[in-house]
């Protein structure tokens, strides 16, 4: 029973049950800590309206009287024997208990306890309950079995006890052991071999008089900063599946009280195989990439050296479609009628164009892209030509808009010509009562695209088909020839050029053609 130093005492009895008694000796308060049958032996009010509590068996409970919440001291903590008689608190703040095993020091502030025995000079092992003495200078009394012992606790609790070595004693890997230059206990750095991935360290505390009180921690940093916590019985790490890289290793082994103080740290380095090195994983990377480029250019060439060989074989089926032995035979007899009508001013015109025509297909027709003035000379001469031959059958007229920007455009040749000798052979050549038209019109669009619009007002498609039936004659693949180059070249180039053929007048018999023609 001790004063709670408010005219009322608090009394602690069996079965862990501590009551409180008010200024007229009446129970008012009653605390049950746990459903055990040990006794409350001291009771110590503290500072913060809290209690502190010895208990046989039990251990040390620090008991808050503002929340009602109670916290268990015991062997688990630090403190060497559960069964406690007297506390006193020294001028720090301290609380020195006795028990079975000696005398305990506890800081509430770090919550440690410093366990104090036989091997510190304390000859009584077994004390007494309500046999203890605080004096005013400070010097602690506590009575046991065959004597007392008295102690002044700040003469003492400034001895820091020796820090016992922990040693790492041995290191394997796959169960098999590795040796080194030095000694593993003596090594601060070790590197496995490559390939290895795992490894099993042993250690030992020399703390040989407090060995079963030994406890043990450890943790690898590069892998987790958590401690694993172990006893005595168990001082062997292992690891496994770990990548290659630089570890540390960090084992801790704590005194009888507590303290974590012995320590010990090695490196482990396990090195990376070639193929796991950064270096070689973007050279490797680098190789596939280059390979694959190389794949990819081989390809595109390939494709490309295919659509140059399409395009050369179109350029060449044009160049014979309009070298064909028809258009050379109806030139010659061209040329042979002038002649035998004495017409050689006539004769020498056509010689002049035919041969400059046939000089300007034979050239301009081997490149891939020629100016569009370029285009429109050509244009120009085999009008001349087929003006010459057709004279009393239609008229042209070549419109330009625009002409100094044209100069600046590319397209392809050949592309146009083809739809012009449509117009001329099925449109305007066939009329009768009447003279054919041609008008040939450049229109820039955009600043991508330039139009060539080519309109004639002859017979028109249907009628032409008509007379192509009643008469026979030639069968042109130049159309279709240009309209497989466009495509070809929108497949190569993700362009839309296109090619629309309408009639001019669709409310008439003779319809005429408009051609409307896509160029670069």
């Amino acid at each position: 029973m001790v004063d709670d130093g408010k005219d009322g005492f608090w009394i602690g009895s069996f079965g862990m049950i501590l009551y409180h008694l008010n200024a007229q000796l009446l129970s008012d308060t009653t605390f049950r800590f746990m459903k055990r049958h040990e006794i409350i032996e001291h009771i110590l009010p503290g500072k913060n309206n809290d209690l502190w509590i010895a208990f046989q068996g039990a251990g040390l409970v620090h008991k808050s009287l503002q929340t009602g919440e109670a916290e268990l001291f015991n062997t688990s903590n630090g403190l060497v024997n559960n069964t406690l008689y007297s506390i006193l608190k020294d001028m720090e703040g301290r609380l020195w208990l006795s028990n079975n095993k000696g005398i305990s020091c506890f800081d509430p502030i770090t919550k440690q306890f410093r366990n104090f025995g036989g091997e510190d000079g304390i000859k009584i092992e077994e004390f007494y309950g309500d046999s203890y003495f605080l004096s005013t200078d400070g010097e602690m009394f506590f009575g046991g079995v065959n004597g007392m012992v008295s102690f002044y606790p700040q003469t003492i609790i400034g001895l820091k006890e020796p820090v016992p070595p922990l040693e790492i004693t041995g290191l394997s890997v796959s169960g098999i052991p590795r040796y080194f230059d030095k000694p593993i206990y003596e090594s601060t750095t070790v590197e496995l071999r490559k390939g290895d991935n795992n490894f099993n360290v042993s250690y030992a505390s020399l703390n040989i008089r407090d060995d079963l009180k030994v406890k043990y921690r450890n943790r690898l940093i590069g892998v987790s900063d958590e401690r694993k916590e172990t006893n005595q019985k168990n001082k062997n790490i292992d690891y496994f599946n770990l990548l290659p890289g630089k570890y540390l290793l960090q084992i801790e082994a704590s005194d009888k009280n507590g303290n974590w103080d012995s320590k010990t740290s090695l490196e482990i380095i396990v090195p990376f195989r070639i193929y796991e090195m950064l270096r070689f994983r973007i050279f490797f990377v680098l190789i596939i990439i280059a390979i694959l480029s190389g794949l990819i250019i081989i390809y595109v060439r390939t494709i490309r050296q295919k659509a140059r060989q399409e395009q050369e074989e179109l350029r060449l089926e044009a160049l014979r479609n309009q070298m064909n032995p028809h258009f050379i035979f109806n030139s010659l007899n061209s040329i042979n009628y002038f002649i035998s009508r004495n017409d050689r001013l006539s004769a020498n015109h056509y010689i002049a164009g035919f041969s400059r025509l046939i000089r300007s297909f034979l050239t301009k027709l081997s490149s891939e892209f020629i100016p569009m003035e370029t285009e429109i000379n050509l244009l120009r001469d085999y009008l001349k030509l087929d003006s010459l031959r057709f004279g009393d059958k239609f008229t042209y007229e070549l419109t330009i808009e625009n002409l100094d920007d044209l100069k600046h455009w590319q397209g392809f040749p050949g592309i146009i010509q083809p739809f012009i000798e449509n117009a001329i052979w099925h449109g305007v050549s066939t009329l009768e009562n009447r003279m054919g038209h041609i008008d040939i019109t450049f229109v820039i669009k955009s600043p991508e695209l330039i139009q060539c619009v080519v309109e004639d007002n002859g017979v028109g498609r249907k009628l032409a088909s008509s007379f192509q039936n009643e008469y026979p004659r030639r069968k042109s693949r130049g159309i279709g020839i240009i309209l497989e180059r466009l495509n070809l070249h929108n497949r190569q180039n993700k362009t839309n050029y296109q090619v629309v053929v309408e009639n001019l007048y669709p409310e008439k018999k003779e319809t005429g053609t408009r051609v409307i023609i896509d160029l670069q």
